[in-house]
């Protein structure tokens, strides 16, 4: 006989704080958030790190689970935006932007990891020729000159309202391009972190 408690009994118990509930949660999904992560991060120590995060945000929000209707589909929406969390780190845009760098040397990736990036950084290129004059210009004075939204505005005599407008069309329309013209994978979601600065 199975006594195991139904998702609804496990959600109510967690609740009220069932320390019990949350270990036998953990026990019955965690090997199976660990590989969904893992399809993405390919880092043992990052995907675990990923899935403690997961479980500890579910612990610190167990109050609202009485909400949740699936507990497994709650589960793997927590997970995806951990993962997509990650993807937008400060280490991993660093990582990417080194691997992008001309200096960069091809023994510090994967061969096939780089030559992937490369491949978006193409597109990406194809896609700012894409863009309206002046939403190129604005584009490229901030993306590659580094300068900000008032330094632009005054650099092309317009507002920084009308700077901002351009730079979220210009990233809008990258990141669509991207996703067009790119294979879906993990290393595209990285890459397209590179425009979120603009959103």
């Amino acid at each position: 006989m199975n006594n195991l408690p139904d998702d609804a009994a496990m959600m109510t118990n967690l609740c009220h704080g069932d320390s019990a509930s949350f270990v036998l949660l953990y026990e019955q999904h965690a090997g199976e958030l660990y590989r969904y992560i893992y399809l993405f991060i390919r880092s043992k120590e990052d995907a675990e790190d990923i899935l403690q995060n997961v479980f500890t945000r579910i612990w610190m929000k167990r109050e609202t689970l009485g909400e949740v209707r699936s507990m497994r589909s709650f589960l793997f929406r927590v997970t995806r935006n951990q993962v997509l969390n990650y993807f937008r780190s400060a280490k991993v845009k660093l990582r990417v932007q080194k691997m992008m760098a001309e200096e960069d040397a091809p023994g510090n990736a994967d061969a096939g990891e780089l030559l992937q990036y490369k491949q978006y950084y193409e597109l990406a290129k194809d896609a700012i020729k894409k863009l309206p004059k002046r939403r190129q210009e604005v584009f490229r004075l901030s993306h590659e000159g580094g300068l900000n939204t008032h330094e632009i505005a005054d650099q092309l005599h317009i507002s920084s309202s009308a700077v901002k407008q351009h730079l979220y069309a210009a990233s809008d329309f990258i990141r669509d391009y991207l996703q067009k013209h790119g294979d879906i994978t993990a290393s595209l979601l990285v890459f397209l972190t590179l425009f979120e600065n603009y959103r």
